[in-house]
This record gives C-alpha cells, sequence and structure tokens, in this order.
C-alpha cells in the first residue's frame, strides 16, 4: 500500500506540533544545524522516527507479490511454533523477510479507503496505487461526506494534478525515497531487538504466535531514524502459517534523543500500536494503526502526535495503470461511494 507515511507527511491531516516560543539564545544553534542537515529538520522529521518501528505495518503486500525468501517459505505451520519456542529471533527474521517482500513497490498496485484521525483532524481518502506513484481523493471530513464545494475543490485539486506530470514525479519520488528508508530500518530489526516466546494468543483469524521484544543491549543505532528502537518495548504476534506479522504493540519506556537532545526529544510513556488481518482481496493488510508520542523539537518545541488510522475497502487495479488512469476513476466515483463512511 502506499505508505501511511508518506499520505500522513503530505496531506493536511498532519499531526500538530503544539508550539512554545522559541529563546532567543538557541536560534543561532538551531540556524547552524538547519544549514548542516535541512533534511533533519523538515516538519514531519520527528514522526518519521515515531514510524519507523512501524516498518512491519507498512511494508504490507498482497499474497500474489513476488515469492519470500526460501528459509522464510520452509518455515510453516508447525515448524512455526517449534521454531518460536527454539529460536524466536529467527522466527521473527522469517516474518520480517516476508513484510520486505510484500512491500509496496515490490507487489501489485492497490486501492483501499484510510480514515485518519488526529488531536484536531479527521479526514477519510479514496487511495489508488499506481506504478507511478500513489493518488488520493479526499472523500470525508469528521466523517461526514463533503459539501458541494468541497468536492467541487477536490475534484479540481485532481484535475490539476492530471496535467502536472512534474509534481506526481515528485510525489512519487518521495514514496520511493521513504520506502528504502523503512526498508532500511527493517533490515535492522533483528539486530535491534531480543525475542521471547510467550505462547499462542486467539485473533480473528486464528491462533498466532505471541513474543515480547525488548532491546538489544549491544545494538548501536547506525542512523536517527533507527535511534527510536532502543526505547522501545513491547510484543509482535505472528500468523504460524502465512509467516505475516498479526498485530504489534510497543511502548516507549525511556527517553530518546535525536543529536544530543538538539534535534528532538521524545519522552517515556508514548504507545504505539498495529493491527493487520486477511482480506477478502488483497492477503494481509493493515486494519488500524494506533500512535501517542510526546516529546520535544529542536528543544523548546513541544511536540504531542496523537495519530488513528483505520483502512479498508482493499481491492486489486487492473494492471498497467497509470497515475492519470488513477485520477479518472477516482473522477468517475460514484456518489454513493464517496457518501460511504463509517458508522
Amino acid at each position: 500500500m502506499t505508505l501511511l507515511l508518506r499520505i500522513a507527511a503530505s496531506s493536511e491531516t498532519a499531526p500538530a506540533f503544539v508550539a512554545g516560543s522559541r529563546s532567543k539564545r538557541f536560534a543561532p544553534l538551531c540556524g547552524r544545524f538547519r544549514s548542516i542537515c535541512p533534511e533533519l529538520l523538515r516538519p514531519d522529521q520527528l514522526r518519521f522516527f515515531l514510524l519507523c518501528l512501524l516498518s512491519f505495518a507498512l511494508a504490507l503486500g498482497c499474497p500474489f507479490a513476488r515469492a519470500v525468501s526460501d528459509s522464510a517459505a520452509r518455515i510453516t505451520g508447525d515448524s512455526a511454533w517449534h521454531l518460536a519456542k527454539s529460536d524466536p529471533h529467527a522466527l521473527v527474521q522469517a516474518a520480517i523477510q516476508n513484510e520486505i517482500n510484500n512491500s509496496y513497490g515490490h507487489r501489485p498496485p492497490m486501492r483501499y479507503r484510510l480514515r485518519k484521525r488526529t488531536g484536531n483532524t479527521d479526514t477519510t481518502k479514496e487511495i489508488v496505487e499506481t506504478n507511478e506513484g500513489g493518488v488520493a481523493r479526499l472523500v470525508a471530513i469528521h466523517n461526514q461526506p463533503l459539501t458541494a464545494s468541497q468536492t467541487r475543490a477536490e475534484l479540481g485539486r485532481l484535475h490539476a494534478l492530471a496535467s502536472d506530470p512534474a509534481a506526481q514525479q515528485h510525489r512519487k519520488h518521495n514514496e520511493q525515497r521513504d520506502a528504502a528508508r523503512l526498508v532500511g530500518v527493517m533490515h535492522l530489526l533483528p539486530k535491534a531487538f531480543l525475542n521471547q516466546y510467550e505462547g499462542p494468543v486467539q485473533t480473528p483469524d486464528g491462533v498466532a504466535i505471541r513474543l515480547t521484544f525488548t532491546p538489544n543491549p549491544s545494538f548501536s543505532a547506525p542512523t536517527l531514524e533507527s535511534r527510536i528502537l532502543t526505547g522501545i518495548r513491547g510484543e509482535i504476534w505472528i500468523d504460524p502459517t502465512d509467516l505475516r506479522v498479526v498485530r504489534i504493540e510497543g511502548h516507549l519506556f525511556r527517553t530518546v534523543d535525536y543529536g544530543w537532545g538538539i534535534l528532538g526529544t521524545l519522552y517515556p510513556g508514548g504507545t504505539i500500536s498495529i493491527d493487520l488481518a486477511r482480506t477478502p482481496n488483497c492477503g494481509w493488510q493493515l486494519e488500524r494503526l494506533s500512535l501517542n508520542m510526546t516529546g520535544r523539537a529542536l528543544m523548546v518545541k513541544s511536540l504531542h502526535v496523537v495519530v488513528d488510522e483505520t483502512a479498508t475497502g482493499y481491492h486489486s487495479i487492473p494492471a498497467g495503470w497509470k497515475y492519470t488512469d488513477a485520477i479518472q476513476w477516482l473522477l468517475r466515483m460514484p456518489d454513493i461511494a464517496t457518501a460511504q463512511v463509517d458508522p
């Protein structure tokens, strides 16, 4: 699916940053960091750090994606349970490889509906992926269908996007950049955590393997994005048949600093959770993502990120669709489709 990170970062529904008054004595220092590493100080960058742990859920795929690695393919059924008890690290590593192999860009595109709620926003969008990048149409605000004027504005935006290939190319570039960075973090997960088997757990799709994870004390985060992995612990559920992640639940148990606390700090007590489920049309996909984190950016700006995302209605799309085809489909969506919002 189109990375939820990219959607959140580029949409009007990005989490609110509650700013305090900036101390003048920090201005030269902040200016120096901006000149040295402007990429790290993008307004959405700290949210990227938070969502790095969600790489499991952001790299979702359909069952007809490319084949999983040989080692992962051999672990099924009873052998998954045996491995969970004898070598939980290997089981988690195999599940991670499945998520990477089925990630965005490695499997056929699809469409789905995404509702995203933050502290003061609530939007629902129809998302259509293509090999040229994803396209979205806003269909509801605060769970209410758009007014006539809002619909006209949204259709006008899509018409403008259809006639601006450079803008879509820029969006595709951002998607590819973020996807590569998330996959990079996913490759670090086996090194970053120690896993322990905790037993079976019942899920709507059957019985899953429940494991806990804690930071590996010998792990040294090689990038800013991966630093959050040193402060998170929680549990992960894995489907023993498909070797796909069913649930991740974690909490930040210690302070995590970025750039010695100058770029930002995340405070203990933050929570994250993701749930995946088998869909009728597209295999295992994200069902819900919840994030609640507090901290401080650039030493003086308060940060409180509250996000709740639910994704439904996954469907495959015709092979070879370009982004203009996706736009035309979104423009032709029946009125009844745009009016169907959550109860």
